[in-house]
């Protein structure tokens, strides 16, 4: 069983129930199986530096928008079949209509994920024209490029032989970035309400996690299981802690996107694989003559691709001389 599956408590639903009568009651999570608590802070601690920039941010956000407005920003809502058109073309494009099929349920907890062959997507469709191409570019031209040129290396699977270290916050922060380029609004709220929900999280109980997140988050099923995310491998939630892999959005979205300040906007090493920007230069000497498949809303207009991102950076505050 993978981590992820080992720290979701088997009695999620009947806490929730007990929660959202009682938004003081802390939850008390039983696991089905034992797990090394350790593991839960694998991808390490908030920082002050990003704690700080990603209260700027989210400040910012809601003192210019609503969360109606934010949400309402990304065009009209889609319904299923259109949904489905848009992403069987974006797939098309990359020649990938063979490789992925689509799954829909309403039991996912996420509204989308992709693995090697499924892109997995949740009921009721919850997408509108922004934010259909965000994860469009997110899931598609980030995670499965990357997975498909990975495929390709001489490193595949033998990462650890050959050296390569942890890639999660690249692989994460670059496609939070890339999510963020459709898009009217291109604030990175939510990466920014994630890295200071985990930061508080850490210090305080369930029930104080929820009213943290009170301004920024209504819909109280969607708070519910933004929390329970942060609060995961705890039995009791009155205690501070929780996973914190959550971290990895906000923070790899900070790093990478200098990284890519610092090389022209040129995302092109990136997708030598699933790789930390730290192993560009490693994968490069390992296959030098490499030619990766790239997004197109990369190729077919990079200097779009890079005033995009340039408005991403100064939109977030995220060029160090600023």
């Amino acid at each position: 069983m993978s981590f992820l599956k080992t720290i979701t408590p088997s009695n999620l639903r009947e806490e929730k129930e007990k929660f959202l009568t009682d938004h003081s009651y802390n939850p008390q999570f039983i696991y089905s199986e034992p797990f090394d608590q350790d593991r839960l802070a694998q991808y390490g601690t908030p920082q002050a530096e990003y704690a700080q920039l990603a209260e700027k941010i989210l400040k910012q956000s809601f003192a210019q928008y609503s969360e109606q407005e934010l949400e309402e920003s990304g065009g009209v809502p889609l319904t299923q079949g259109e949904v489905e058109h848009k992403i069987h073309t974006f797939l098309k494009m990359h020649g990938l209509e063979q490789r992925y099929e689509l799954s829909w349920s309403g039991t996912y907890i996420s509204r989308t994920s992709i693995s090697t062959d499924t892109i997995n997507l949740r009921l009721p469709v919850e997408f509108r024209q922004e934010s259909l191409l965000g994860m469009l570019y997110h899931e598609i031209g980030t995670h499965a490029l990357r997975q498909i040129n990975y495929e390709q290396q001489p490193w595949y699977k033998k990462k650890k032989k050959h050296g390569f270290s942890e890639y999660l916050y690249t692989e994460e922060g670059l496609a939070a970035l890339h999510g963020l380029l459709p898009h009217t609004v291109k604030l990175a709220y939510k990466q920014a309400r994630l890295y200071l929900g985990v930061a508080y999280a850490q210090q305080h109980s369930f029930s104080e996690t929820w009213a943290f997140f009170h301004p920024y988050i209504t819909d109280l099923d969607k708070r519910w299981t933004i929390i329970a995310r942060l609060k995961r491998g705890l039995t009791d939630t009155s205690q501070p802690g929780g996973y914190t892999k959550d971290l990895a959005y906000f923070k790899g979205l900070v790093d990478t996107w200098r990284w890519l300040a610092q090389n022209d906007f040129n995302c092109t090493q990136l997708y030598y694989g699933k790789i930390a920007t730290d192993d560009i230069p490693k994968a490069l000497e390992q296959n030098p003559g490499f030619k990766p498949l790239l997004p197109s809303f990369f190729t077919t207009d990079q200097k779009k691709y890079t005033d995009e991102m340039r408005e991403v950076g100064s939109k977030n505050y995220l060029n160090l001389h600023d």
